[in-house]
């Protein structure tokens, strides 16, 4: 029997492809991107098992070895797929409500004032959120004029009148 790591008629190169297919298919269930490599680790733990034959020890320095590696190319693949997003402007604003009004044309139902003090703001309400609303520019914008978000600080957008 290939390795000595055995339990009754079971050789240790199956286990590993045993555990890593179910960890592989946890990851299906429970995506957090660790159980495929760990998944990996062991599917090339038993592969390498059955080519050359390894003890128990060897078996665990192999698995510790392709953890290690596959950890990291996984960090390094999703590292640099991240970096690639931020530099051609493809990050996702899923979750970031506030980013996903960047570029949403508005009618304003109030008038802003001109300025940039506290009084130079209006209100408007974008689904169940009410926002603070000011203009690009400092001018004064009247009601019922359409407006395009192109800025957000804090919680208040930063409008410009669509031409």
């Amino acid at each position: 029997m290939l390795g000595e790591l055995s339990l009754g008629h079971v050789a240790s190169w199956q286990w590993f492809f045993a555990v890593g297919v179910v960890l592989m298919l946890l990851e299906l269930c429970l995506p957090a991107f660790f159980l495929l490599w760990i998944g990996v680790a062991c599917l090339c733990t038993a592969g390498t098992v059955v080519l050359l034959g390894l003890g128990s020890m060897g078996q665990l320095l192999c698995f510790c070895c392709f953890s290690l590696v596959s950890l990291t190319a996984g960090y390094l693949f999703y590292a640099r797929k991240s970096m690639q997003n931020q530099h051609q402007g493809t990050t996702t604003d899923l979750n970031n409500r506030s980013e996903q009004l960047i570029g949403q044309l508005l009618t304003l139902e109030q008038p802003i004032p001109a300025g940039n003090g506290e009084h130079a703001k209006c209100y408007i309400n974008i689904n169940d959120t009410r926002w603070a609303v000011r203009s690009v520019n400092a001018l004064a914008i009247d009601s019922n004029t359409q407006v395009r978000v192109v800025l957000i600080r804090g919680n208040t957008l930063i409008v410009d009148v669509i031409s």
